[in-house]
């Protein structure tokens, strides 16, 4: 983590993606935006991963969830807000979304990166990681926080939300990221030679 905090560049990265993150959690805070925003809300904590590491990936994970607790508090939305002041939903799973998607592009980049497309494949695989963990850790605090409340505010069994989530929004979500994800990472890493 010295090694960013100590170069100009690297922090202005960080600062670049901080302003991004916080501008797309504010945006979903607007009731016709928050759908379509909250899909690009992570992207910013999903490269920041592959490029700087699980360390850079997980502070930037622990300010988006933070300003999604913040939001949450200061600007709730729907219902479901309230269960996103607890940390344990709204905080501890974004950490994860700034360190996994490393973990998949160096795991992917080692096997593939010797391919035509081998780079390309690991980014848009690890882009994808970052949307599917952030649903799946969510989706599993609310359910072992909440699930009474869940249940009782939207009136259908736990796994019937679930599936209606994955079915939806999470597959939208994970492709998204796969795609928005892979030009940034690889400008970055042009810019950067």
């Amino acid at each position: 983590m010295k090694e960013i905090l100590g170069n100009t560049r690297k922090l202005t990265f960080l600062g670049v993606m901080l302003a991004l993150t916080i501008a797309f959690v504010a945006i979903t805070a607007i009731p016709t935006a928050s759908a379509s925003m909250a899909w690009f809300m992570f992207i910013p904590t999903i490269v920041t991963s592959i490029v700087m590491g699980p360390k850079a990936g997980a502070l930037m994970g622990f300010c988006a969830g933070l300003t999604t607790l913040l939001r949450s508090v200061l600007a709730p939305l729907s219902p479901f807000d309230v269960f996103f002041i607890n940390p344990l939903v709204s905080v501890l799973p974004r950490i994860f979304v700034g360190v996994v998607p490393y973990i998949v592009y160096r795991l992917l980049n080692a096997a593939l990166g010797k391919s035509v497309n081998g780079e390309r494949i690991s980014i848009l695989l690890a882009g994808a990681s970052g949307a599917i963990t952030n649903t799946a850790l969510v989706m599993t605090a609310l359910y072992l926080v909440f699930v009474k409340d869940i249940v009782e505010l939207v009136g259908v069994p736990f796994k019937t939300l679930l599936i209606s989530i994955i079915t939806t929004s999470a597959v939208t979500e994970a492709l998204i990221a796969a795609i928005l994800t892979l030009p940034v990472v690889l400008a970055y890493k042009k810019i950067n030679r």
